[in-house]
């Protein structure tokens, strides 16, 4: 009896055996809980770290991770991936409960062994038949052993317990890839971008390096979602001292109006974070988004008495402009117009402080050319506000070449980013400055971004009839009239157009549509056309 046993069972170390424990299942959900797949995986750190295949987790939106015990674990955060070889690690929350041993180097073990975390399977015996080396440096081993989708995932171990890597079957060939290549997942500010990852509702850990870690939750904040609160609950737990942690939590309860607990937060901030002028600084932002001025000027007064600063003196004088005390606001932005902090926005931020106290033309004027002439050319989108600015007090100065010129600055800054409304804004400047094939193809511009917008269809009528493109007007005055019929400009242009277009009688028909509607100018081109 003893002689027809399988070789196997004598053969396995107390090593194999001890491998089972580090086995986890794994599922994946949807975003629904509907199960996407199941797999195997290994733990391979005492932190929780998990080897796996990574097909079953490319769609999903959430998973979780069964160990030996029975215990179930959250899929905590994604440390890295690698498509062509199917192979990801993660992490659990909490601990792992047992382990593998990583290899140092290549196995040279020709008998291996496929663990299972089933206390009633025994680990399966495998042969290594071949050997490859990819990336110069690391080992692609075909195996001779049970072909089963089931064991997919599953450690494969030499008999001293070491890790060469996990079970996959492809067709009828069964390989495994060097674990090793989990080493390569590091994390940076932008893995979370990488196009893989970016399908999947799983989060990707912090960098381990902190001005990383903050780049990092910059990009969660801009995608949102479940993910962005565990972001910043990490980034808390591993820069207890950092004030970045602590603000994003803030301001994400503020925003969902959880006053109380951003206020909790932040005091957390003040007790914890370093330097604490900073976290009294992040206070302040926040109240101030509350329009809790009053409250907003204690932390900030705080903040500058703990570290005087021109960005501290800022605020102080934002926070008196939103009170409305324009002149103080005004003075303290010149003030700081001439510190260390000289740049374009003190001198807008002071242009807005002039305007709210009355002030002239030329006075906004002034400051909008100081706050242009500090920025950096070729100028960057921190110049566009500026531009924009000045482009509108010129246009109020009559000074509309000047006006066109900004504006033409203003729009490559803002390439992509821009509205109708501005089309139409800078068509009024440049018909009102006489030059008219710009402005008509800004209000083409207009129309073909807001095409339902019955007063651009309206302004493209009448430019046309003002420059004698009788037949562009007479079709965008008709275009117009379906938009919005109780408006009598349109038939007023379009009778014009007519009349001049030789279809008197069609022409002086709409004139009289436009008179009957209220037209204050109906009349005038009556009797010009009787």
């Amino acid at each position: 009896m003893l002689t027809l046993c399988p070789a196997s069972i004598f053969a396995q170390s107390s090593a194999v055996k001890k491998a089972a424990n580090a086995v986890v299942s794994i599922t994946t959900f949807d975003a629904d809980g509907k199960i996407l797949a199941t797999t195997n995986g290994v733990f391979i750190s005492a932190d929780g770290t998990i080897a796996a295949p990574w097909s079953p987790f490319a769609s999903a939106d959430h998973a979780v991770a069964i160990d030996a015990n029975g215990v179930k674990h959250d899929i905590d955060a994604i440390l890295g991936v690698n498509e062509i070889y199917d192979l990801t690690s993660v992490r659990i929350a909490g601990k792992s409960p047992a382990f593998v041993t990583l290899p140092t180097s290549a196995s040279t073990a020709s008998e291996v062994w496929i663990v299972t975390n089933k206390k009633s399977d025994s680990p399966k015996r495998a042969n290594v038949t071949n050997r490859e080396t990819f990336m110069d440096k690391y080992t692609y081993y075909l195996l001779s052993a049970e072909q089963s989708d089931m064991l997919k995932g599953l450690p494969v171990i030499d008999d001293k317990g070491v890790l060469l890597g996990l079970y996959n079957l492809s067709s009828t060939t069964c390989s495994v890839t060097d674990i090793r290549l989990t080493r390569e997942f590091v994390v940076t500010a932008f893995t979370q971008n990488a196009p893989a990852i970016r399908q999947c509702g799983i989060r990707v850990s912090l960098p381990a390096e902190q001005e990383q870690a903050q780049v990092a939750l910059m990009l969660a904040r801009e995608r949102g979602g479940k993910n962005y609160a565990a972001a910043i609950d990490e980034f808390i737990s591993r820069f207890p001292t950092s004030p970045v942690g602590y603000y994003d939590k803030a301001l994400l309860a503020a925003n969902n109006g959880n006053k109380t607990d951003a206020a909790n937060i932040m005091q957390q901030s003040i007790k914890n974070a370093t330097p604490r002028d900073m976290a009294y600084y992040d206070y302040a932002r926040i109240l101030m988004a509350e329009q809790d001025y009053d409250g907003a000027l204690q932390q900030i007064e705080e903040a500058n008495r703990l570290s005087p600063q021109p960005l501290y003196e800022q605020m102080i004088a934002q926070i008196d402009y939103a009170k409305g005390n324009y002149q103080s606001a005004y003075d303290k932005f010149m003030t700081l117009t001439k510190s260390s902090m000289r740049n374009g926005e003190l001198f807008y931020q002071a242009m807005l402080a002039k305007a709210q106290m009355g002030g002239t033309n030329e006075e906004l004027l002034t400051l909008l050319d100081s706050a242009v002439a500090v920025c950096d050319t070729p100028y960057t989108v921190i110049a566009a506000p500026y531009l924009l600015a000045r482009a509108n007090v010129l246009t109020n100065m009559k000074e509309y070449r000047k006006a066109i010129a900004d504006y033409y600055q203003y729009e490559p800054l803002m390439y992509g980013r821009l509205s109708a409304d501005f089309y139409f804004q800078r068509e009024q400047c440049e018909a009102a400055g006489k030059v008219y094939q710009l402005a008509l193809y800004d209000i083409a511009r207009a129309v073909a971004l807001d095409p339902k917008n019955s007063m651009y269809w309206a302004e493209w009528a009448s430019l046309s009839l003002r420059v004698n493109r009788l037949e562009e007007a007479i079709k965008a005055a008709e275009h117009c009239i379906q938009l919005d019929p109780d408006a009598s400009e349109p038939y007023l242009i379009l009778g014009i157009a007519q009349v001049e277009s030789g279809k008197k009688q069609e022409g002086l028909a709409n004139i009289n549509k436009a008179k009957s509607m209220g037209n204050q100018q109906a009349d005038s081109f009556l009797s010009k056309f009787k």
